[in-house]
């Protein structure tokens, strides 16, 4: 079979349960490519085209935030069941939401719908990667979520143009559809995933919030890791509407011209997946985080000191590599640090990224009316640098990196 020898090829000498998991997992991406592209690419771009405010837009940044307030709840009666029905249910309900903006396009529509979806993402966020470490074996699991999303960004690339073309010339109608439809189907197909054996016990207990707050207590490379990805995270969720208002409204560039933005996005988005899965098996997800952390920095810089369309591409590529490095990194530091909780902690995370989400779009476009946006991307730049500052200390302490065994 060509598939055998392609992993073959690339030293992937999968157990069967793990290569139709692979095959589940990777089906799943792909049909996924269509609703990220039009949800996580283009959907603020087109509120702003609806008529949305800047509060509006303001909402709908924060909005990813918002449910995720709620991860560490959810967390711990994940860690007593089945992870599997927490992502695949909120999923289903979630993606088919986008056709209520396709039928209705008022931008109070856009901005209800982006919060309904983000409270069901707030359950199923801690599931996914306790769901993780039972789809893939732990020795390929980086390079298989690498592989995996290499292919969601081989196809996004293209998919990105073709939508920024559609929704210039038909409006948002169609492309919210299609991404609805194509969204259902997708996690229906990683619905199939079947569990395999874990390589450490589970406890069937269930956490409260004090047992979670005393396990990152104890836990030196913890607390620095939330104490970065906080800071970080902060500025670039800071910037992050402002990017879409000098695109639209600054710069007036059109759906087409924000796609080749998005190109540029996705095509340093693969290129990370494909070197990141593989340095983290061979090396740190550590060392490889810092690098995302740095990312997360360089972009508001571009856009606060330049603010320009060639800042926009170059700001985009950037994103797409902290992004990538995002994804799988922390994942991939969290199974290390902690093996067998990794649904607390990452409910802790999210819950972290649920109040700076909440609060850092809020107040860069509250603020953007009054205060010029290349001080705020300054800022927000700032902010970048400490938390990453925080991170490389840690990565240069002998403790720290005996810990991590890397």
């Amino acid at each position: 079979m060509l598939a055998n020898k392609v992993f073959h090829k690339l030293g992937l000498h999968m157990s069967p349960a793990t290569k139709h998991n692979l095959y589940s997992d990777f089906g799943s991406a792909c049909l996924f490519s269509l609703f990220n592209v039009v949800f996580n690419q283009f959907y603020i771009a087109l509120a702003i085209r609806q008529g949305a405010t800047n509060l509006e837009v303001g909402i709908l940044a924060a909005a990813p935030a918002i449910g995720l307030l709620f991860s560490p709840i959810w967390a711990g009666r994940i860690e007593q069941s089945n992870p599997k029905p927490f992502v695949i249910i909120p999923n289903l309900i979630g993606r088919a939401l986008l056709l209520l903006p396709a039928f209705f396009g008022a931008p109070s529509v856009y901005v209800v719908t982006a919060i309904i979806f983000y409270f069901l993402m707030g359950i199923q966020a801690p599931a996914y990667p306790a769901l993780v470490t039972r789809m893939y074996q732990p020795e390929l699991r980086g390079r298989l979520m690498g592989y995996v999303r290499v292919a969601m960004g081989a196809i996004m690339i293209p998919l990105a143009y073709l939508v920024g073309s559609w929704t210039d010339k038909s409006g948002p109608s169609g492309a919210l559809m299609a991404a609805a439809i194509t969204g259902v189907i997708s996690i229906l197909s990683l619905a199939r995933v079947k569990e395999i054996a874990l390589p450490t016990k589970v406890s069937a207990r269930k956490s409260s919030f004090k047992d979670q707050l005393k396990l990152v207590r104890n836990h030196r490379e913890l607390v620095v890791f939330f104490a970065a990805t906080t800071l970080t995270g902060f500025g670039n969720i800071l910037a992050s509407p402002l990017y879409q208002i000098i695109q639209v409204r600054e710069l007036q560039l059109n759906n087409i011209e924000i796609a080749i933005a998005r190109i540029s996005y996705y095509v340093c988005l693969l290129v990370a997946y494909f070197v990141v899965g593989f340095v983290i098996d061979r090396f740190s997800a550590k060392q490889t985080l810092v690098y995302g952390l740095a990312a997360f920095t360089i972009v508001p810089l571009l856009y606060g000191v330049f603010g320009n369309y060639p800042a926009v591409i170059i700001g985009s590529g950037i994103q797409g590599i902290g992004d990538a490095i995002w994804d799988i990194g922390i994942l991939a530091y969290i199974f290390r640090v902690v093996p067998g909780r990794e649904a607390v902690v990452f409910g802790l995370h999210l819950m972290l990224f649920g109040i700076r989400g909440s609060i850092a779009p809020l107040i860069s476009t509250g603020l953007s009316d009054y205060v010029p946006i290349s001080g705020l991307l300054i800022g927000a730049a700032i902010c970048g640098c400490i938390g990453t500052l925080i991170f490389l200390l840690q990565k240069g302490s002998r403790e720290m990196t005996k810990a991590d065994g890397g």
